[in-house]
């Protein structure tokens, strides 16, 4: 659900030949003559963003999301993403991230008074409150974001919220507020966090974020879910702790199509034990994640969560793969605002192309806020290349911290 939300080297080559002119011109076409800007350092507080820590500790810059000053300049730009790629077949569907990283989620520490300025600018100053109906401030955000998004939504195309249970409150008041919502303004929905717990609790109905039981009550078109993190095969050490919660694969994906998931994103790791023959577990777990896989894809599809486009064993065997149908690209909303109106979206179209030309569908992951902080680029090539240096968050537009201050 979290990791690796964090910066990817995508190479940003734009093919001509898959996109045409939508790849459009290079926003610094002199950019290799020209010294790049000195790094500019974000003080911790602003008027409309504030520190908060990642995952790892680290500071990152978080923005007001509630704030108009944030909703005027984000709307324009999802509004943007999906015009540019409507009427793109091998687009299936976009997932826009409210919240922090492609979900609905807040920083860690945002209604704890011990955490300093996370604390001080969501609780103290911009008085976020987030519960189970639309009086609740977060609720409210969220509720006119979704409305935002319903004319933009289609079922050639739809696009997709997140039912990620918030930091600090009940683990399930928002996704049972936000999915019913939804559905009824014409969006899907999924969960990204499947793990291991999920498998006693799904005859039940009390799976996490209550997915398998809005899966029955409310089942949206895309029916969506991720493993919370990188599977822990049996037998092995985790590598981490979201790892560990998610446990083996082979059991867990049954569990996903028994509760009616029609779409599944898997981590490329995993997919990599399953397929590839170099892979230092695929000898003694690739036969079972294989099979459970290919089992899983008789009823949903089958996507590889944010691929790194310089692994080699992504394009020798989870591209050419039958059996995958696709692949999870994050977007970072600076890769194509350049502000002022200024959409240039050669970022993205080169992310996608090896996966379209491979003749994969790939579903689009809109970050304003990543989970983990990450140095940036300036007027480099990549994910995250054109985000603020200085600000642990390149998915936010540059000229976004100067208009939130």
């Amino acid at each position: 659900m979290k990791s690796p939300k964090t910066l990817l080297a995508v190479a940003a080559l734009c093919i001509v030949a898959a996109f045409g002119a939508s790849c459009g011109s290079s926003p610094s076409s002199n950019s290799q003559t020209h010294q790049p800007p000195p790094p500019v350092v974000i003080p911790p507080t602003g008027t409309n963003y504030t520190t908060c820590t990642d995952l790892n500790g680290n500071n990152q810059a978080v923005p007001n999301w509630q704030s108009s000053l944030f909703i005027n300049n984000y709307q324009p730009a999802i509004k943007a993403l999906v015009s540019h790629y409507q009427g793109n077949a091998s687009v299936q569907y976009i997932r826009v991230g409210l919240g922090r990283g492609g979900e609905i989620n807040l920083p860690t520490g945002w209604n704890d008074s011990s955490s300093g300025a996370c604390y001080g600018g969501f609780t103290t100053n911009w008085k976020y409150t987030v519960g189970g109906d639309s009086s609740f401030t977060w609720n409210a955000y969220l509720q006119s974001m979704v409305q935002f998004e319903a004319p933009l939504s289609s079922s050639a195309q739809p696009l997709l919220v997140s039912i990620t249970p918030v930091n600090g409150t009940s683990a399930n008041v928002v996704p049972d507020f936000i999915a019913p919502l939804a559905v009824s303004n014409g969006l899907s929905y999924g969960n990204q966090g499947l793990q291991a717990s999920d498998i006693a609790g799904i005859a039940s109905l009390s799976c996490g974020a209550d997915w398998c039981g809005l899966f029955a009550s409310v089942h949206p078109q895309v029916a969506e879910l991720q493993t919370l993190g990188q599977s822990c095969p049996t037998g092995t050490s985790c590598v981490n702790n979201l790892s560990a919660l998610t446990g083996p694969l082979d059991p867990l994906l049954p569990v996903a199509i028994q509760g009616g998931a029609n779409d599944i994103e898997i981590y490329t790791a995993d997919w990599e034990i399953a397929y590839d023959p170099t892979n230092s577990l695929n000898p003694s777990v690739g036969a079972p994640y294989s099979a459970a896989i290919a089992a899983a894809s008789v009823s949903a599809h089958m996507q590889v969560l944010f691929p790194d486009p310089n692994d080699s064993a992504v394009a020798s065997y989870l591209i050419p793969n039958a059996v995958v149908t696709g692949a999870v690209i994050q977007v970072d909303w600076s890769d194509f605002d350049l502000g002022n109106g200024n959409y240039d979206f050669t970022i993205t179209d080169a992310a996608i192309a090896p996966w379209v030309n491979g003749g994969k569908k790939v579903a689009l992951v809109l970050q304003n806020t990543t989970y983990g902080a990450g140095s940036c680029g300036s007027g480099g090539s990549g994910l995250g290349s054109n985000g603020q240096t200085g600000t642990g968050n390149c998915a936010m537009p540059p000229y976004m911290w100067t208009l939130l201050k």
